[in-house]
């Protein structure tokens, strides 16, 4: 589970396992999420591998 910062993304099932209240936080579940537009991701505990 991470939180979208930026960008959009579609669902490939039609419901996704999240309550009302976390994706209207914007939070998401990659591993059925797709990508519709270019995305910047809060994923906590993440390490940056471009080291910025």
């Amino acid at each position: 589970m991470c939180k979208l910062s930026t960008g959009e993304i579609a669902y490939q099932i039609e419901w996704p396992g999240l309550t009302r209240e976390e994706k209207a936080e914007g939070w998401l579940l990659p591993c059925v999420a797709e990508a519709r537009s270019d995305l910047e991701l809060d994923v906590a505990d993440a390490i940056a591998l471009h080291g910025d």
